[in-house]
């Protein structure tokens, strides 16, 4: 079952590849004087920007299907393959073939994912025992850290803002993931139990601020302010919850030590990426 979420978890990220190269392509043209929700409506009438908006949708639905055959800690960390997926897309878009440098921090990113993977212990806890008190702290600390970062998002200009509005964004894909997690137990109720539980509703909002989120992140400067924040927050939050509020396990031996490794990996894989693809998109504009 846990091999069948990671394989599902990677067709997400490839959704959410092509989701985002086909926003990115279409946000390049907005005016930068707009205000982000005037370049919003603009965005609506161009078919690239729908078609990436469908991909999302696809995406998010092969997401929830995979947190119900893995735990929140095993797929969120693969999602993270969505960068070298966007990469490899804009590569044979521009018909540019990858350097030796991109390779790398592919390679160094999917060591990474892989041995954080092989050290984490997710044998004991899920969503299922999580309590009210872990749901009403967490989502606070959430609304808390959100809040901190629109204010700073707002009063930056360019690259700041396209900084703390993408981490924003991947904070509110963690916890939207969380929010799926949380709706494992309910499915085994039914349709019923899916339309009574209050995580449903949850996801709804959730799903509509980090598209907001996002959507100001790729209007406010170029991907590589955005791209970091939005990849690294996402995981680090979902697996922050799902150690803490969903008590899943981590051995305390030598694998902490591997776990250490394989995040730095994924961070250092992520920057690496992130200006590679800065670098060929803007081969692209000239």
């Amino acid at each position: 079952m846990v091999l069948a979420g990671v394989l599902v978890a990677v067709a997400a990220a490839a959704g959410n590849a092509v989701g985002s190269a086909l926003q990115r392509s279409a946000s390049r043209h907005h005016d930068p004087a707009d205000r982000w929700w005037q370049g919003l409506l603009s965005l609506a009438r161009r078919p690239a920007w729908l078609g990436g908006i469908a991909a999302h949708v696809v995406a998010f639905a092969l997401q929830a299907f995979a947190l119900t055959l893995a735990p929140i800690t095993v797929v969120q960390p693969v999602l993270v393959a969505e960068l070298p997926f966007t990469l490899l897309l804009g590569a044979l878009a521009l018909g540019t073939p990858l350097g030796r440098r991109a390779w790398l921090s592919v390679a160094v990113m999917a060591g990474g994912v892989a041995l954080f993977l092989a050290c984490l212990e997710t044998d004991r806890g899920g969503p299922q025992a999580a309590t009210a008190a872990g749901w009403i702290v967490g989502t606070a600390v959430i609304v808390v850290v959100l809040t901190v970062l629109t204010v700073l998002g707002r009063a930056g200009r360019g690259r700041r803002r396209a900084l703390w509005f993408g981490i924003a964004a991947g904070v509110m894909y963690g916890f939207d993931a969380a929010l799926l997690a949380g709706l494992g137990p309910a499915y085994a109720q039914g349709l019923g139990g899916v339309l009574t539980a209050w995580q449903t509703y949850g996801v709804l909002v959730g799903g509509v601020v980090s598209f907001l989120y996002l959507q100001q992140a790729l209007q406010a400067h170029d991907l590589i302010w955005a791209q970091p924040g939005i990849t690294l927050a996402n995981p680090i939050v979902a697996v922050t919850w799902g150690l803490t509020v969903f008590g899943e396990q981590v051995a305390v031996d030598l694998r902490l030590i591997g776990l250490a490794a394989g995040v730095l990996a994924i961070a250092g894989g992520t920057v690496g990426l992130t200006l590679v693809r800065d670098q060929i998109a803007g081969r692209g504009r000239r």
